[in-house]
């Protein structure tokens, strides 16, 4: 019945705020309520204002009293806006887990070389530019991303936010690879030098991403990736990897890519958009 030729009367109403009623017959007063302002006012006497302006008060203490993600609260500390501390806080690759899991994976990488008196530095190499590369191809695949649809909706353009999300990432893992290239024997240079291929890698990644998106760029650039670092084990010497003129050859990967990345935008194409 419409709600022009049908109220209820005040038994039924009494039933509703009791919650004495079936599913079926709440949730039809209910919708009755919501469209009748005459059914409104007749249940306003019968409702405990006091608690229920408490239960309301709780319910917001509740959800303002939420204590934002550490990588927002990190964020917020460090002058970034509220709103996109909160869009940071969401992604995937800067959650506790996500980092504690590439601290691991470093830790047994440089155990590995440790144990080998340095003569084998491929598992520190083979893992440390990848780390980056990983948690910014898991950082924006729009699958996985729990606010996609609140970044489609908003102002921020999703080649900004990736470029954003992307500087969490790196500030998150790279100063843990850093450190942890400290403890491998060898030169100390060693520590900093994997920084060439991972800073090369992170925008070859995007701009394959453009193209196929971030999954199928992972997949590529962690296998070209490897495929470099193989011949370190025994064709070549340990730190053929990073030494200068494979350095030279990153900084040009990086420099076409970003070229890639830059034609893309001006295309009006987004990063990370194809699946």
């Amino acid at each position: 019945m419409t709600t022009q030729t049908w109220h209820a009367d005040p038994d039924l109403l009494a039933a509703y705020v009791a919650g004495e009623l079936d599913p079926v017959n709440g949730a039809s007063v209910e919708q009755h309520l919501d469209r009748c302002a005459q059914c409104r006012a007749n249940i306003r006497p019968l409702v405990d204002a006091p608690a229920l302006d408490r239960a309301w008060t709780a319910i917001l203490e509740t959800v303002e009293s939420q204590e934002l993600p550490l990588p927002a609260r990190v964020a917020r500390r460090v002058g970034v806006s509220e709103p996109t501390s909160v869009l940071l806080g969401a992604t995937a690759s800067l959650r506790t887990a996500w980092v504690s899991s590439a601290v691991v994976a470093l830790a047994f990488a440089v155990a590995a070389v440790y144990l080998s008196g340095g003569g084998a530095l491929a598992p520190f190499l083979l893992v440390a530019p990848l780390v980056p590369v990983l948690g910014v191809a898991a950082a924006y695949g729009p699958n996985e991303d729990p606010l996609e649809g609140l970044i489609v909706t908003t102002p921020y353009g999703r080649t900004r936010f990736i470029l954003l999300r992307t500087l969490g990432v790196l500030v998150s893992v790279v100063p843990f690879a850093v450190v942890a290239g400290l403890f491998i024997p060898g030169p100390v240079w060693l520590a900093v030098a994997w920084l060439g291929p991972a800073l090369a890698l992170v925008p070859v990644l995007m701009a394959l991403s453009s193209f196929v998106g971030p999954r199928v760029g992972a997949g590529v650039v962690t296998l070209a990736w490897s495929a470099a670092v193989l011949p370190s084990t025994r064709l070549v010497p340990p730190t053929w990897p990073v030494e200068l003129e494979q350095q030279v050859l990153y900084a040009t990967l990086a420099g076409i890519s970003l070229v890639v990345l830059y034609v893309r935008s001006r295309q009006d194409r987004q990063i990370g958009a194809v699946l």
